[in-house]
């Protein structure tokens, strides 16, 4: 993948090649006889355009580690163009989208027969103007759309008004950077590839954090699926024990955390909520489990009862092993 912030003439090729493929009215063969005429030092003499393209795509795949969560049906070239230039794109934002998968897979949003990698169709790639109108992170999510479906829902990204988005049943709004308060924790590390969004009175730091808390919250009642809440202990906000989980950033690779605030609590709350996700999104992980923290309420919650000593680890380290776990079986 080139690093220089100037893009090669075969990357300016590739997304003039998307954005007309989008377009009706130029037929797809126009498209592909001038990509067959970039300079030799974007194509190799002797070399055809498919295996370039493949290149390119193989070379992305490998970039972002991808292999093990996702493939692509490509039945042509135009195909091949749309794969392309989905991952080049995309580069540098598929590690939060590797996450969101294997949880995706795990809750069973994936058809009832998929397996990882999942397939994707390129032709139901979204299209090169997509990636104009909507945050990146909102983009890739649209690469994989078309495979999610919750209770008979499809789990398709809709654009609503005034910077209103639905998926399935669920509303939600992006917030520009000035809608923020001065003093709002999320505004100093606002990034408009992945901004923050506004769902009911809840507001998370970024979309990907709130996709994820969308199939751990919302969508983990699929047919098939049993979430479990395994322990709930209230050991006061101010407990410098909770305080420190509430705070940490040092977690384990295969960890995650999803912050995100009630923008309407109460005045004895302090409004932050936290998810800290143990399992779920490492490739040999099978099963969910994450702790719930909010004001000093904490919560275990997993798919599997058998998980609860996933938790151990994080709360040992923080004193709280035994308050939390002490009566829960298949925590030793």
């Amino acid at each position: 993948m080139a690093s220089s912030s100037v893009p090669s003439l075969w990357a300016i090729s590739l997304e003039k090649a998307s954005h007309l493929l989008d377009d009706q009215s130029v037929k797809r063969p126009a498209v592909l006889s001038q990509m067959d005429k970039q300079p030799p030092t974007e194509i190799p003499k002797g070399v055809t355009l498919p295996v370039v393209l493949q290149q390119r795509i193989e070379q992305a795949m490998q970039y972002d580690d991808l292999h093990a969560v996702l493939a692509f049906d490509i039945r042509d070239v135009a195909g091949a163009i749309k794969a392309a230039y989905v991952l080049e794109r995309c580069s540098g934002q598929w590690t939060m989208m590797k996450r969101f998968i294997r949880l995706a897979f795990i809750h069973r949003l994936t058809p009832p027969n998929a397996t990882l990698p999942l397939m994707l169709s390129a032709d139901a790639l979204p299209s090169a103007s997509a990636f104009d109108e909507l945050p990146l992170s909102m983009a890739v999510y649209k690469s994989i759309e078309r495979t999610l479906n919750y209770r008979g829902t499809t789990l398709v990204l809709q654009r609503g008004n005034n910077c209103g988005y639905r998926i399935g049943d669920h509303s939600f709004r992006v917030m520009a950077l000035d809608e923020l308060p001065a003093d709002h924790p999320y505004r100093s590390r606002y990034k408009e590839s992945d901004p923050v969004i506004r769902w009911g009175d809840f507001t998370f730091p970024s979309s990907t954090a709130f996709l994820t808390w969308m199939i751990l919250v919302q969508w983990c009642a699929q047919e098939g699926v049993e979430k479990r809440q395994l322990a709930s202990v209230y050991v006061w906000r101010g407990d410098s024990r909770y305080q420190s989980l509430l705070t940490l950033d040092d977690i384990p690779e295969a960890s995650m955390i999803i912050d995100y605030m009630d923008e309407h609590s109460s005045p004895i709350d302090d409004a932050r909520r936290r998810l800290i996700l143990l399992r779920g999104t490492a490739p040999t992980d099978t099963v969910a489990a994450y702790l719930w923290l909010r004001n000093g309420d904490i919560r275990l919650y997993t798919t599997e009862r058998d998980t609860a000593a996933a938790a151990r680890p994080l709360l040992a380290r923080h004193r709280l092993e035994q308050q939390v776990l002490g009566h829960v079986r298949g925590a030793e």
